[in-house]
């Protein structure tokens, strides 16, 4: 028995010809800190995360679990769009188990689409908008204690008379040093997941570092614009560094993880931060790889040198993203929504050196159907990449992997908000339609949930699938002879 289960959803409940990395296993690095609160406010807690279930074993069923666990609140994370349909796929299931039960959803595209859920899904008894763990704690506290909702910060709910109410959002967290962002004892499989995040996501555990981001990419749901319309945040908010250490001795010592993901990146008015971070990662010892993304350029050597001497090379990257090397394209989303979107090619190449030097395995980013993207800009992504794969393709260890994917426009993001200023056209755009797309569409090789919602003034979707298709072909050497 606990007093609340949390399930972390998948893309589909349909496991015919469904990849595992399409269900995509990743927790959103909030549930963790929440079922952990939970845990030590004395509220028993307990994570199911479904999409790993399924990889584990392929006839899982989540009902007959459900019959063997006693639960009086549940909560059903939609982060990521993709887990729409999978999402209100699982609550139908808690429902008809357990009809007593609270259900209720949280994280961004859940924030984004609360109304809709709340008016269209009648087994939604709440959602959580915006920063989620002290709102659902006084949430658990109040429905465990029989008392009223409408005190509760950032919550939208039915009230006694069924009708919908929607609390402020008042809470935005001040500090996240009272938070533990790896407690995966609470975790069904806890063990299995840091083990298949690396084997099947190729990417390891994820660890919390902060909040909120400097930036405003034109796709992106957690950028500055987007934080700020559905979260409230102003301002970036980093853990201390002795707190992420913490994390660390438990993901390492206690379960044993050989490399981590940074959940923020890194970027110039960051580098103080990291370098202390980095310092009293190498005071431990560690042995320990590690996966950083580049924010914002430029990222200087002696940054190169500090990765390099504090993570083992064998499992660690650096990712960038700049999308697309178009000058016209990259200055046309400055003038629109991100002044520091700045990702010269002489600036990469320098990045390229600098792999080859430490011999650390760089990833670069493109996206294909970037807004204001001409065929004349996909000629040279992708005769960039080719130069690259040719040189760098035959030889093992490769330090060089490039890689691309079509994109989701996510909620909130500048582009989703305001399509006709980026030439964009968005094909659907409710909660609904998405989780229909997600229902209807099957995983492709080469992307996380191959489900694209725009075309842009120069491509259709199938333009863009089949350039997608053709940077997949040509990137397939350098990714194949990585030594990540």
């Amino acid at each position: 028995m606990v007093d609340v289960l949390l399930i972390h959803p998948t893309r589909t409940l349909d496991q015919k010809g469904a990849r595992p990395r399409s269900l995509y296993m990743f927790i959103p690095m909030g549930l963790l800190a929440i079922a952990d609160l939970l845990d030590r406010e004395g509220i028993s807690t307990k994570i199911i995360n479904y999409p790993l279930e399924q990889t584990l074993d392929r006839t899982f069923d989540l009902a007959p679990v459900l019959k063997q666990i006693e639960f009086k609140i549940c909560g059903i994370d939609i982060h990521w769009i993709m887990h729409s349909h999978g999402a209100m796929e699982i609550a139908k299931i808690v429902k008809q188990v357990n009809p007593n039960a609270k259900l209720v959803l949280g994280g961004f595209t859940a924030t984004y689409y609360h109304d809709e859920i709340m008016q269209y899904y009648p087994a939604i008894d709440g959602v959580i908008r915006g920063e989620g763990e002290n709102p659902f704690l006084k949430y658990c506290q109040a429905i465990l204690r029989g008392q009223s909702l409408d005190s509760v910060p950032n919550l939208t709910y039915r009230d006694p008379t069924n009708h919908i109410k929607v609390n402020p959002i008042t809470y935005v967290a001040e500090t996240l040093d009272e938070l533990n962002f790896a407690n995966i004892s609470l975790l069904q499989s806890g063990s299995k997941y840091i083990e298949n995040s690396r084997k099947i996501m190729r990417m390891p555990f994820n660890l919390a570092i902060g909040r909120g981001c400097p930036f405003n990419c034109p796709y992106c749901g957690g950028g500055r614009t987007a934080q700020l319309l559905l979260t409230k945040r102003e301002k970036i908010l980093f853990r201390s560094p002795e707190r992420v250490i913490d994390d660390l001795n438990m993901v390492v010592g206690t379960y044993k993880a050989d490399a981590v993901f940074f959940g923020h990146g890194i970027y110039p008015t960051s580098f103080k931060y990291w370098e202390t971070l980095f310092k009293l990662i190498r005071k431990e010892k560690f042995d320990l790889g590690a996966d950083l993304e580049i924010w914002r350029l430029p990222f200087p050597k002696n940054m190169w040198d500090s990765f390099s001497k504090t993570f083992r090379h064998t499992n660690s990257s650096i990712s960038i993203c700049p999308q697309t090397l178009s000058p016209v394209a990259q200055y046309c989303i400055r003038t629109l929504c991100d002044p520091t979107f700045n990702f010269p090619l002489n600036q990469i190449q320098t990045l390229i050196q600098y792999a080859n030097l430490f011999q650390i395995v760089l990833r670069i980013w493109f996206t294909i159907g970037f807004p204001f993207q001409t065929f004349k800009d996909f000629l040279g992504d992708y005769h960039f990449t080719l130069k690259q794969a040719l040189k760098y393709g035959r030889t093992k260890p490769n330090f060089i992997t490039i890689l691309n994917d079509l994109v989701h426009i996510s909620p909130a993001s500048p582009a989703f908000e305001t399509p006709e200023r980026f030439h964009l056209k968005l094909l659907f755009k409710t909660f609904r339609q998405n989780a229909e797309m997600y229902k209807r569409t099957k995983f492709r090789l080469g992307g996380w949930n191959s489900v694209t919602n725009f075309c842009t003034a120069n491509s259709s979707t199938l333009a863009l699938r089949i350039w997608n298709n053709v940077f997949n072909v040509t990137e397939i050497p350098l990714f194949m002879k990585s030594s990540h």
